[in-house]
């Protein structure tokens, strides 16, 4: 019975950290999703070192944003299959970017456990979540693909998972970069988003 009643609370508990932003998470201050094949808001934010990085200075180059967060069992799972593909386009001039909008979570936090998790490619901290809002992000992960000339190709989730640890078979992000290498149309170009909500200040 006791086993029963913590898998029921686990479960709860996962349940409870699923899409998407209601009431009480500033979700009447977040913009809307921008539209597919217009520039993507930019940004000016710091590393985990303090080194400030722009979108504008990528142009030129196909660039993945992934809103993060060490906290939520989905972004976790994602972690590895993230670095999986960095690794994979490593040498095809395109760039991974993790931004942590997290209320709670400092640099430090997050250097620990990139190191970890051998999370090699640059994390970004948004304090105040305000680019998180700039964008309308409302989970993490969710994932924007830009292309060389800064416009949204593709937004949403990163692949079609049921479960946070497993790999879905439609990996929509792997499928848009490849498209976007190849200048053809994501196809899908926007997927809703599965994870937690942005825990915003």
């Amino acid at each position: 019975m006791k086993s029963r009643i913590f898998s029921m609370a686990a479960a709860a508990v996962l349940a409870g950290c699923l899409v998407v932003c209601p009431v009480g998470c500033g979700a009447q201050d977040l913009a809307e999703p921008p539209q597919i094949g217009a520039a993507l808001p930019g940004f000016e934010l710091p590393d985990l070192d303090g080194k400030l990085h722009t979108l504008e200075q990528y142009r030129g180059k196909i660039v993945v944003i992934e809103m993060a967060s060490q906290h939520c069992p989905w972004s976790r799972g994602a972690d590895p299959h993230l670095v999986e593909l960095a690794n994979k386009y490593a040498d095809k001039n395109v760039v991974f970017l993790g931004v942590d909008s997290h209320n709670s979570t400092s640099a430090e936090d997050i250097k620990k456990y990139a190191e970890e998790k051998k999370k090699t490619y640059t994390i970004l901290k948004d304090e105040g979540n305000k680019y998180a809002d700039a964008l309308g992000a409302r989970t993490t992960p969710e994932v924007y693909v830009v292309d060389k000339d800064g416009k949204l190709v593709y937004h949403g989730a990163f692949d079609n998972r049921s479960n946070p640890d497993e790999k879905g078979d439609k990996p929509y992000v792997d499928m848009a970069i490849q498209a976007a290498i190849e200048g053809k149309s994501a196809d899908p170009d926007r997927v809703k988003s599965w994870g937690c909500s942005i825990k915003r200040k």
